[in-house]
């Protein structure tokens, strides 16, 4: 039989726990560190091809993190866990972060852009000191996502339109053309009268189409028509919108009411429309091909849109937008443009307006005033509610047992009714009085007074005086002086 020592039996228990157990406790107790894989900046609806509101930021991890499967980040949680390096996230005013299925993709929707300072191969993501975001490790064994952590850069666009129309060193390759309602890249013009609005059309031109103001109603039917000629066939357009209300110097993604028309590959068409103020109503789209000029040589994509106007627009500018397959855009825009006119159609807004530390409810009666439950008038100043001036009234006085005074309240009323007493009692005594005007009464006369003299100055006045007085300091030395009373007797 044979005998082992103690030392060969530890030995022997330390090779196979090295084996078996030890892997499992590794696996956990060594876990993998998160790191940013990729940081890509993109615009959903590639309306433009700036930073602008609704464009999102894609953060991909390496690993799986500890966030909620699915859970939304708000901008302070985004701000508590990420830097761009600077010590700061500066992606604008208002984001938001949703995470995916496995907390490996965190997708940040900026929804207002004001203030971002995001570049395109210059800005960076990293991991917060403060950031509790880790790998999906429990307890002790999780690593955080800290300034430690690998880096990303951000890479994407924030929108597509950055074809030309031309080859010749612009990188651009294939087809280049942009599809047109007017004049093609080249100075041609490929369509006569692309644009008709009830009845009235223009010829489009390259960027900026004069057009005529139109005025029309809420609650009436309108018409747009419009022909769009692309060099590969009406069947390569994808793309055409057309928005409402703009102002000087806004874009099309700008517009608060806009009726987007998207064509599939495969023919088959969808209808978006942006509508947050409810401007819009019975929008129909409809679509055939027609000659894009008298010629008949040549077919454009015709596109009607029925629409109807809830309510007056703020601006008058409308645009159109266009591309095709190959994503060759091109936008236009039409001032005048269209005022929409007459009373609005939706009901009256509300807000909350704070005045003296009170909440009051507050109507709108029109886009800069409003009327709360107790009928002040308020006015939007500086996009804040604030309530109008009201004077204070002078109080009322009562009849005092001496009259009205001339402080009393009621004085100017109580002399204009003397006055009409007094009017009265005149006509009755002097009808013929209020013939003519007073300084027109034939029979006025007046006095011619003498010049008025004083006396004292009178030179004989004055002796009289002196002698007077002479006299009466006279008698009283005698009265008050003994001797001299004596002497006399």
């Amino acid at each position: 039989m044979k005998v082992f020592s103690i030392s060969k039996i530890l030995g022997l228990t330390i090779i196979l726990l090295t084996f078996g157990l030890f892997p499992y406790l590794t696996s956990d107790a060594f876990a993998a560190e998160p790191e940013f894989s990729s940081f890509v900046a993109d615009d959903p609806n590639d309306l433009d091809a700036i930073l602008s509101n609704g464009d999102t930021l894609t953060i991909t991890f390496s690993e799986a993190t500890n966030a909620t499967n699915n859970g939304a980040m708000t901008r302070a949680e985004i701000i508590a866990n990420f830097t761009d390096g600077t010590g700061g996230v500066d992606w604008g005013d208002a984001y938001s972060g949703v995470w995916n299925g496995d907390s490996t993709i965190l997708t940040v929707t900026l929804t207002d852009v004001t203030n971002a300072i995001l570049s395109l191969g210059a800005t960076t993501i990293e991991g917060r000191s403060t950031t509790n975001i880790s790998s999906a490790a429990e307890g002790t064994n999780a690593e955080l996502l800290d300034a430690t952590s690998v880096t990303a850069t951000l890479s994407g666009d924030f929108g597509l339109f950055t074809s030309t129309s031309s080859s010749n060193g612009s990188g651009c390759s294939g087809d280049c053309e942009e599809p047109t309602l007017g004049i093609d890249s080249k100075g041609k013009r490929m369509v006569s009268d692309g644009f008709t609005y009830n009845g009235k059309s223009v010829d489009v031109e390259r960027f900026f189409t004069p057009y005529p103001l139109i005025t029309v109603d809420v609650g009436k039917e309108n018409k747009a028509e419009f022909k769009i000629y692309e060099n590969l066939g009406t069947d390569n357009i994808k793309h055409f919108s057309f928005a409402f209300g703009l102002a000087k110097g806004e874009i099309i993604s700008e517009s608060k009411a806009m009726i987007e028309l998207n064509i599939a590959f495969d023919g088959t068409k969808s209808l978006v429309i942006t509508d947050p103020e409810n401007a819009l109503d019975n929008v129909r789209v409809e679509t055939s091909e027609v000659s894009c000029d008298e010629s008949g040589q040549t077919d454009c994509l015709g596109v009607t849109i029925y629409h109807t106007f809830r309510a007056p627009l703020d601006f008058n500018i409308v645009a159109t937008d266009v591309w095709d397959f190959d994503r060759n855009p091109w936008q236009n825009y039409y001032n005048h443009g269209i005022e929409v006119v007459g009373p609005s159609m939706n009901p009256p807004k509300e807000y909350d307006g704070i005045n003296k530390g009170h909440i009051y409810h507050l109507t709108e009666t029109s886009k800069t005033t409003a009327v709360d439950e107790f009928g002040n008038s308020w006015s939007l100043k500086y996009d804040q509610w604030i309530m109008d001036y009201i004077p204070v009234q002078k109080k009322i006085d009562g009849l005092t047992m001496s009259g009205y005074s001339r402080d009393n309240s009621n004085f100017s009323m109580y002399k204009y009714g003397q006055h009409l007493l007094a009017e009265t009692k005149l006509k009755q005594m002097c009808p013929g009085c209020f013939d003519e005007s007073y300084d027109k009464i034939n029979d006025i006369f007046f006095y011619e007074l003498p010049k008025v003299i004083n006396k004292l100055d009178n030179p004989e006045i004055q002796q009289k005086l002196k002698f007077e007085s002479e006299k009466a300091q006279g008698t009283l030395d005698y009265i008050l002086n003994p001797y001299l009373q004596q002497k006399i007797q």
